[in-house]
């Protein structure tokens, strides 16, 4: 629909970079209290992988532009799809990934190439990956990008870190559905757990992640990014599950 592919901008921030070949935007959702991000890998040949794509001014996506070439466009669930048409329409050579348990969802919007499994490392050194929490089951996965600093893990909804904020929204979708407070697990990712029984591979996800002490930083779909002792966060939310 031309609505879905229009080039559509909302309040949106700066490309941050988070590391030499990664970098972060936060713009805001329309009609709701509450931010978004994309995240940028680049790979050694040079390509973008746009994790959760956001739309962007002109001369913001001629930033994006200079530092590299779009490639790969990550739809990281079901609902994280709404620019992704859009992306797909300015570059038609982009190839579009995401969560095998999203698939069907996804496809409502954009064209899907293929899963996580499909290309699960975008670059010959395995530099930026992708993951399933357990394919069959979650409708989640993460992006993982190595960098000369480390590792970092970039989510969609699975991890939030949003501090507490006033007002009724977010009384009610802040503090009673735990979304809000520091880093956690909501209770509407918890819940998609449940329905799924998919709760175990994420726990198992973290766990591993944790104990290789490898992750500098954990870029959540939702909230600012956790850099200060990600590997002990990452331990912690693995125990609360």
């Amino acid at each position: 629909m031309a609505e879905d592919t229009d080039w559509v901008v909302h309040p949106h921030g700066e490309l941050v970079p988070l590391a030499e070949n990664l970098w972060r935007v936060e713009g805001k959702l329309p009609n709701m209290d509450l931010e978004r991000c994309m995240v940028v890998a680049r790979t050694t040949a040079g390509e973008l992988v746009l994790h959760s794509a956001i739309a962007m001014d002109e001369a913001h996506m001629a930033e994006l532009e200079t530092l590299g070439t779009p490639k790969y466009l990550v739809v990281p669930n079901g609902w994280h799809r709404m620019d992704a048409p859009r992306y797909k329409a300015r570059y038609p050579g982009l190839v579009v990934i995401c969560p095998a348990k999203a698939r069907s969802m996804v496809e409502q919007k954009v064209p899907v190439d293929g899963t996580y499994d499909d290309y699960a490392s975008l670059d010959p050194e395995g530099t930026v990956r992708l993951e399933h929490f357990g394919a069959e089951k979650h409708m989640e996965g993460a992006l993982i990008v190595k960098s000369a600093d480390g590792v970092s893990l970039a989510f969609a909804d699975s991890l939030f870190n949003v501090p507490h904020r006033p007002g009724c929204f977010w009384f009610v979708y802040g503090r009673l559905l735990g979304s809000s407070g520091g880093p956690r697990i909501t209770l509407i990712s918890r819940m998609m757990m449940l329905f799924t029984r998919s709760k175990a591979p994420y726990r198992d996800f973290l766990k591993r992640w944790a104990e290789t002490r490898e992750v500098v930083r954990l870029i959540p779909g939702h909230g600012d990014v956790v850099s200060e002792g990600a590997a002990d966060v990452i331990a912690e939310l693995a125990a609360s599950l």
